[in-house]
């Protein structure tokens, strides 16, 4: 989301959002997955364990429905809304992630709206810092 958010408005009409959405998951997917297996293998004494190898799995899938959900919206949308919609796709998915955690702990559906509400409103700001600190 912050990556999206960082594209100049000028470069908006040049950009190829469904391409960028998978060159973002790729990138990051790369980069936690190298950095996954360094961490792994320092706190398991050398060697990765079934379970970090299945932890990474489930990462990557996640990281792959999410590029795949945003992918389908932007393909649906008009070329003059998609960067938008991305952003509002991702920030979707991440209030969705935020309640269904929220209900499978057993909140009330009341605590899982207000949850939802309270990592949408991180998420924002982790994303804009990034952007203010990185100088976009």
């Amino acid at each position: 989301m912050a990556s999206l958010i960082a594209i100049p408005e000028s470069a908006v009409e040049h950009t190829n959002v469904w391409g960028l959405v998978w060159g973002i998951t790729l990138g990051l997917a790369i980069a936690h997955w190298f950095a996954f297996r360094v961490s792994a293998r320092m706190a398991g004494a050398g060697e990765v364990r079934s379970s970090d190898v299945e932890l990474a799995g489930a990462q990557l899938v996640g990281a792959a429905g999410v590029a795949v959900v945003v992918t389908v919206g932007v393909l649906l949308l008009p070329d003059s809304v998609e960067l938008e919609g991305a952003e509002f796709l991702l920030a979707a998915l991440i209030s969705l992630i935020g309640f269904a955690v929220a209900r499978g702990a057993g909140a009330s559906l009341f605590r899982a709206v207000v949850y939802s509400l309270a990592v949408l409103v991180c998420a924002v700001i982790i994303a804009a810092l990034k952007n203010l600190l990185a100088g976009h």
